[in-house]
């Protein structure tokens, strides 16, 4: 029979499991107003020990100037306002093609965000978006000389998307680089009728790894899709109705399905 210490033990790792799971959400909406982001403020509040881990994307990274335009400024403050959130930059790297002079420079320009005195813009971490999956040495070091210039400029959380499934001998070096890689960013349609476990390069790197799925139908299940990310030990989950990731209202119903 099991002891009552062996017992708890397993439960407070399972919940520990479970609660580890947050939530990325693809920000990409440009604020015109208050009301654009208010779903993803709403939701932020309504679920205080939910974590959120939100990408901002000014213009396909953080624009030519030093500083966003004043609505992103004011969306980014009123997010870092909320101990429940993390705000990630976005930058694209075209698969490793992009010269890496331009993805350094735009890590740097998150980076002095923080240097905005008049409000909190502070960004923690970069979204490396078309990210590399092959097994090329090439690739691989050009993905972790971008994420060392992240982490030494102060941009901690470093996440990867590939979109899929990392090949085979590239596996432990991508994850050494990134806290976070995304190797399912499919439909809805694609999760319910694939097996899960299959979709992911090792199970040891479950709780770095994250799941983005669009074309979400009304009648989709969200809880069950939340459930199965968290049983799975899965490091993120985010579902959208839309697939193109301008749209926000579906924050609250995937925040609703950590609950």
């Amino acid at each position: 029979m099991l002891g009552l210490t062996t017992i708890l033990s397993a439960f407070l790792a399972f919940v520990s499991l479970v609660s580890s799971t947050s939530i990325l959400v693809p920000l990409y909406v440009w604020p015109e107003d208050d009301s654009t982001w208010a779903p993803v403020f709403n939701a932020i509040s309504s679920y205080p020990d939910v974590q959120f881990q939100v990408i901002v994307n000014p213009n396909s990274g953080p624009g030519e100037t030093a500083y966003p335009d004043e609505n992103i400024i004011a969306g980014v403050a009123k997010l870092n306002s909320h101990d429940n959130v993390q705000v990630i930059g976005y930058v694209h790297t075209e698969y490793a093609e992009r010269d890496i002079s331009e993805i350094e420079s735009e890590v740097s320009t998150y980076s002095k965000w923080a240097s905005y005195k008049a409000k909190n813009i502070t960004v923690s971490g970069i979204f490396f978006d078309e990210a590399p999956r092959t097994n090329d040495a090439e690739m691989i070091s050009y993905m972790q000389t971008v994420s060392t210039k992240a982490k030494s400029s102060d941009l901690s959380t470093v996440v990867f998307n590939p979109g899929a499934t990392l090949e085979a001998g590239s596996v432990d070096e991508y994850f050494k680089a990134a806290d976070l890689i995304v190797e399912f960013e499919n439909s809805y349609s694609a999760w319910k009728t694939c097996i899960p476990a299959e979709q992911f390069s090792s199970s040891k790197h479950y709780a770095k790894d994250a799941i983005i799925l669009y074309s979400a139908p009304e009648t989709a299940d969200y809880r069950a899709v939340v459930q199965e990310a968290q049983s799975m030990g899965l490091g993120a989950a985010y579902l959208t109705s839309t697939d193109n990731y301008m749209s926000v209202e579906t924050v609250t119903k995937v925040a609703a399905s950590f609950d």
